[in-house]
């Protein structure tokens, strides 16, 4: 299987959208989840009214932050860039063979092609489309 060979963003029109659409909804999904964490936070630090340097110790307190921030920013780019993976990959089961479809098309329709022979990979979507402009040339 050739993953890393493969062109994935084939069919811009189709693929642009879905992908700034999946990126959105994960940085908003994203920056809820901080927001109301650091709002959590400060209302537990409200309703104790405990100042958190008496109860840790400056030395812990400071690495705590550090990975307080690292546990929530490094899940947030992961989800990001597995989000824009997966979408690529998945758009790409059906962006491609609508590319190879126009592609057919605009080579029968420019005279260079008599017939139209639709012709998908085995693992993408639409073969039912591929069999019906199939059909159309016989009738």
């Amino acid at each position: 299987m050739n993953l890393l060979r493969r062109k994935y963003y084939v069919y811009p029109e189709l693929q642009k959208p879905l992908i700034k659409f999946v990126l959105l909804s994960i940085i908003f999904v994203s920056t809820v989840q901080s927001l109301l964490i650091f709002a959590s936070m400060r209302w537990l630090q409200m309703k104790t009214q405990v100042d958190l340097s008496i109860v840790v110790d400056h030395r812990v307190l400071g690495p705590w932050k550090m990975l307080l921030y690292f546990s929530i920013l490094l899940p947030m780019m992961m989800n990001l860039f597995l989000g824009f993976c997966f979408i690529l990959f998945v758009s790409n089961k059906f962006a491609g063979p609508l590319f190879r479809l126009e592609r057919e098309l605009d080579l029968h329709l420019s005279g260079q092609k008599e017939n139209v022979s639709v012709q998908f990979r085995d693992n993408d979507f639409l073969h039912s489309l591929a069999k019906k402009v199939n059909q159309l040339k016989r009738t």
